[in-house]
């Protein structure tokens, strides 16, 4: 990596945007030449900015290219020499451990953002990866508790495929002739064994695996 390395930030948050750039501001070897809040802004002028490195939340506005797992790989597919850090609240270590298999340059979390980014850039003219010390404890309890272990059940399975599909839980409900609170439970139950917690965790997870949970069509 060169010396003096250009950095595009994206944060949807302006409080979280500002105590980035004023953390990078210190670091010598940066220059910031862009900040967006949202991915379809970024993506249009992602061509037109010389940069080496993005760093970006794991969660942001987005239509046409989403955000999170879906837009890491469609711009490593298309800018494939873009360095990308990883900036993310996300503590769940199913995800962590799924975006850090898309082979990023570092990942840090925002609690520990002012000390954590000037050792990722300490890291990156190394040569090296970076991931935060905690993030590597997540990923070792995730591993203790064997999320990924426990299987799905086959209904569980079927209710996740429509679910990653746009398929709202009423509609899931519907085409099997269940209840919603079946569906919701097993809804529940499923991310349970996964170790999410939320929609936004699930569907990030489910777009970081293969197509097991992927229909051709959405109706």
């Amino acid at each position: 990596m060169d010396k003096i390395v250009n950095v595009i930030i994206v944060d949807d948050d302006p409080i979280v945007l500002f105590g980035i750039r004023k953390s990078l501001e210190d670091l010598e070897q940066v220059n910031i030449v862009a900040e967006f809040q949202e991915s379809t802004t970024l993506i249009n002028n992602l061509s037109k900015l010389s940069a080496n490195i993005l760093i970006t939340d794991l969660s942001v506005p987005g239509g046409k290219y989403g955000d999170g797992i879906r837009l890491i790989k469609y711009i490593k597919r298309h800018y494939p020499h873009l360095m990308i850090i990883i900036l993310t609240l996300n503590n769940n270590p199913a995800i962590l451990n799924n975006v850090l298999g898309l082979d990023i340059a570092g990942m840090v979390l925002k609690q520990g953002a002012p000390t954590d980014l000037a050792q990722l850039f300490a890291a990156l003219q190394k040569g090296q990866r970076y991931i935060p010390k905690n993030v590597i404890k997540l990923i070792d309890s995730m591993n203790v508790n064997n999320y990924s272990n426990k299987p799905l059940s086959p209904k569980e399975s079927e209710v996740l495929r429509l679910f990653a599909n746009g398929f709202l839980v009423t509609e899931i409900a519907k085409k099997f002739n269940r209840s919603i609170k079946t569906i919701s439970s097993q809804k529940k139950s499923a991310m349970t064994k996964l170790g999410v917690d939320t929609d936004i965790d699930l569907l990030n997870y489910l777009c970081s695996i293969p197509n097991e949970f992927r229909v051709t069509a959405r109706r």
